[in-house]
């Protein structure tokens, strides 16, 4: 055995009976499953590999079937071994993976895995277990205000006495009731289980914790501010940047064009009462929200009767409406729980950043890490000499605006060495998340700052394509490549992979 220390902790590793090599050359491979998370990253030293991670699988869309050639051709590609898996956090699109095909995890070799501090059953202050039970408990209240949500949709159809609802207000409600309804489902489907209740565990995160207690692989739970040496990789060091001890972070958000990119331009909430108010066939001005039958008089207080078939205009259950909050901080406080880490090779000084989904306030809380004051080069907190020497950006949250810090992460990122991979497919994604997936402002950011080395899983329906200025192709083989299916699957594109040279 081994000692190595981890901030003031010590921490027990088992040597293996290989060689401890310095990696020169590291590449990293993005599977193409969808809009979700499956990388597996290869250090190399001279031709030979010295050791092989991987990083989540999972992907908003697809069938066992679907991700099947991506699973085989990975399982080839680790041949059968995988010395480090990292789960980041549990969400479908980066864990569903394991639940499609268990069967191939069963099959592999793992050495060890990592999870984030948030994940640890054992967790010594008891924060873990509070925030998994505040989880649970907000997925269970998700899965019914959806179903309360959808039983009123049905009510609405009809009215007190059977009347279907004709009016073109009538059926403006509908189609916002309806559109309300698919942006819930779109979260439900990355934050809960089909028709489970929601408490319990993702299959996927459950599934690959049983292959690896099955297994008897050595699992760690991080903290924020290890520092975590490995004996098979001389040189390299990983620094563990969050998720963020401190709760508040976890639920905190930034705002936009200050602390975030801005949004894409997209209408405001009051949008829909001016487009149901714009819909209207007369010429009257309308300005509440009830046809002119039931209003009293102009300039005076409306008044709805309770007339037969209109019951669906109370506002008793409109606190259902809150679903919408209910569900996107719950998406938000599960991506802030990111296991996220900063990849540093001693010699080069170069870093590979890999944030899981981690959005502002979680990137807000690595540059409060105490241990880490002065502790980079010139007396600088290391995690902003961390962001600095960053030559490699797993791009946050499929390039959505809140998974990259403005300020305090992007504008940090200062190499002209720079590239980036982001794991956006827009054949792949709920509708829903295509107003805001590419964020605009952000990918031009990127593109500038990588000098167009940002890779993106498909560039379908992207208007700023990065390939327009920079084709990857023309980097080489030995930097950029693609993979392509054979046999029945060609034509489909397994992976992009990128290198990166003297480390």
């Amino acid at each position: 055995m081994t000692t190595q220390i981890k901030g003031a902790r010590k921490v027990a590793v088992r040597a293996k009976n290989t060689t401890a090599a310095a990696p020169d050359r590291v590449s990293i491979r993005m599977y193409c499953l969808g809009t979700g998370d499956c990388f597996v990253i290869k250090f190399f030293s001279r031709k030979t590999t010295c050791f092989t991670m991987m990083i989540d699988c999972g992907s908003c869309k697809g069938t066992p079937a679907a991700f099947a050639p991506y699973l085989n051709e990975l399982k080839q590609y680790v041949n059968n071994t995988v010395d480090l898996l990292i789960v980041t956090h549990e969400h479908n699109d980066h864990v569903d993976g394991f639940a499609k095909h268990p069967d191939i995890f069963e099959q592999l070799e793992i050495r060890e895995a990592w999870f984030a501090w948030t994940e640890n059953p054992d967790d010594p202050n008891g924060y873990a277990q509070e925030l998994q039970t505040k989880r649970g408990k907000m997925r269970a209240a998700l899965h019914n205000a959806i179903n309360a949500v959808k039983d009123r949709h049905e009510n609405l159809k009809i009215g007190g006495h059977g009347e279907e609802m004709n009016s073109n207000f009538n059926r403006i409600m509908l189609n916002n009731s309806a559109a309300f309804i698919d942006g819930l489902d779109t979260l439900a489907s990355i934050n809960l289980h089909g028709t489970a209740t929601g408490a319990a565990p993702l299959p996927g995160m459950r599934i690959i914790k049983d292959i690896l207690i099955k297994k008897k692989v050595k699992i760690r739970y991080l903290n924020p501010g290890d520092i975590v040496s490995l004996p098979l990789l001389q040189g390299v060091k990983f620094n563990v940047l969050g998720p963020p001890t401190n709760r508040e972070f976890i639920f905190k958000d930034g705002k936009a064009g200050t602390d975030v990119y801005r949004k894409n331009l997209t209408l405001n909430d009051s949008a829909l009462c001016v487009n149901a108010f714009l819909a209207l066939n007369n010429s009257e001005r309308n300005d509440v929200p009830f046809i002119s039958d039931y209003i009293a008089a102009y300039g005076a207080t409306a008044a709805i009767y309770n007339s037969p078939g209109n019951q669906w205009r109370k506002i008793n259950d409109d606190w259902l409406s809150s679903a919408g909050s209910l569900a996107l901080r719950l998406n938000s406080h599960i991506n802030n729980t990111s296991l996220a880490l900063a990849i540093e090779f001693e010699k080069s000084g170069k870093v590979l950043l890999f944030p899981g989904d981690a959005e502002y306030g979680s990137w807000e809380s690595w540059h409060q890490i105490k241990k880490w004051e002065k502790k980079g080069r010139d007396g600088r907190h290391l995690t902003e000499c961390l962001l600095n020497r960053t030559v490699f950006y797993k791009v946050g949250h499929h390039l959505s605006y809140n998974g990259t810090a403005l300020e305090k992460g992007i504008l940090m990122m200062e190499s002209e060495e720079l590239a980036a991979m982001a794991t956006l497919d827009r054949r792949r994604i709920a509708e829903k998340w295509k107003s805001t997936m590419p964020n605009r402002l952000l990918l031009q950011e990127l593109i500038k700052r990588c000098q167009g080395k940002v890779f993106i899983m498909d560039e379908y329906q992207l208007c700023n394509r990065p390939s327009h200025q920079l084709d990857p192709h023309t980097l080489g083989k030995r930097v950029y490549e693609e993979g392509w299916g054979t046999g029945p699957d060609a034509g489909t594109l397994l992976y992009k992979q990128y290198a990166i040279t003297n480390l």
